[in-house]
Formats: structure tokens, sequence, C-alpha cells
């Protein structure tokens, strides 16, 4: 009888503390806003066509003629490969022309020393202006004269004359 009054009290004391356990709350109901729908009125049809308006704006602006500058006619003196001047070593220009030295050479840079001390001015230098391979210079003259030159140091050197005429 001892052992059925003690599996007896476990089960009261077990039958305690189940009760004793709460139950899970319910979850909390959030009020969701549902979409209400726009009530879009159809337009009613007519007899009459509808009338459309088309605005146009048009600005004026001033309008001033400028004078179109003329093209500056130019010169080109290219070195080239085989070590050679085209054209020849003296070219004949006129004033306002721009002269361009251009190195066609891929392989190496040449120079142009000027010898006349006209020469030296456009090239704001004394000493030769060396021109690397794919390079190029570029001179306007803006006054007649001759211009002497010397060309180096690949092909042989040329005595070379720009002459500025009016």
């Amino acid at each position: 009888m001892k052992k059925l009054s003690v599996v007896l009290a476990i089960l009261f004391v077990g039958i305690l503390l189940a009760g004793c356990t709460s139950q899970p709350a319910e979850p909390a109901v959030t009020a969701t806003p549902t979409a209400v729908p726009a009530v879009v009125e159809t337009p009613v049809p007519t007899a009459e066509p509808t009338k459309e308006v088309v605005v146009v704006v048009v600005n004026k602006t001033e309008t001033t003629a400028t004078a179109t500058p003329a093209p500056v006619p130019t010169h080109v003196i290219t070195f080239t490969q085989d070590l050679t001047i085209i054209p020849d070593a003296t070219a004949y220009v006129k004033v306002g022309t721009k002269v361009i030295w251009k190195n066609d050479d891929p392989f190496k840079p040449h120079y142009i020393d000027a010898t006349s001390d006209q020469l030296d001015k456009y090239f704001g230098s004394t000493d030769a202006v060396s021109i690397p391979y794919g390079g190029s210079i570029e001179v306007v003259f803006d006054k007649a004269g001759s211009y002497d030159y010397t060309t180096g140091p690949f092909q042989p050197q040329v005595q070379a004359k720009i002459v500025v005429q009016e």
C-alpha cells in the first residue's frame, strides 16, 4: 500500500505541475490596410469631336553675321624612312602660310637647325629643333624673307630654305 500511495502522490504532484503551466497566448491581430479601388469615370461619348489645341512657341534669337576665317594655306615638308625630304629642299610659300615639318620615319627622330637669325625667332631657339618619330612641328610665316635651315641627323645633311613671298 505504501507503493500505491507513493505512486498516487507522484501522480498528484505531476497533475498539479501540469495545471500550473500557462497556455500560449493567441497572436495579436493586426489590422492590414486593403487597397480600395479608385473609381475612374469613363467619359461619355458625345457627337462632337474633341477639339485639339496646339501651341507653338518660337524663340527668336539675334543672329550676328560672323566672317568665316579663310583657311590657312599649308605647306608640308616630310622626312621619310628612306632618308629623303619631300618636296625639294627649297620651298616657296606666301606670307601667312603654315609650314609643317612632318616626320614620317617610324624609327628615328629628325631635326631642323636654323642657320638664319630670322628662322631662330620662329623656332624660339638657336638650337636644333627635334621632331620625334611620328611627330611634326608647325610654323606660320608672317613676314616675307628667306629662311635657311639644315636637316639631320640621319639623312645626309641638307641645306634647305623656305622663301616667303608677298
